[in-house]
């Protein structure tokens, strides 16, 4: 089972062929989510022509709420990570610890961003 990172699913939205090829390969084996970080995120990102594709995108997939116990262990990542790494977010912290609690695999392109040796990290082009 994955949760797709932040930037997987704004390329899925962009219509990357190469990485929709992929994630279409990876969710015809497997269960695919995401976390409600990631909403925040694609909004955040998206252009005011991609906003009825991204409605449609979220109603197709499963998102993970933040719970108490998500936000407790992405702040311990985010303290355990940051001084090592820059570019370690917040917002990372919290999709890795989605991942963690709910024994899923994070897919990304940024596979640095997630050091965590507790959870596992898949880049779908290599």
């Amino acid at each position: 089972m994955y949760i797709l990172d932040s930037d997987i699913a704004i390329w899925i939205l962009r219509k990357h062929k190469l990485l929709v090829s992929a994630i279409e390969r990876l969710s015809s084996q497997n269960f695919t989510s995401i976390s409600a970080i990631t909403v925040a995120e694609v909004y955040k990102n998206a252009f005011p022509t991609e906003l009825s594709g991204v409605e449609d995108f979220f109603k197709n997939q499963w998102v993970i709420p933040v719970s108490l116990e998500i936000a407790r262990e992405a702040g311990l990542y985010w303290n355990q990570f940051h001084k090592k790494l820059v570019n370690i977010s917040t917002l990372d912290c919290m999709i890795a610890a989605t991942a963690r609690l709910n024994g899923l695999t994070v897919v990304t392109l940024n596979t640095r961003h997630f050091p965590m040796p507790d959870i596992k990290v898949l880049n779908p082009l290599k």
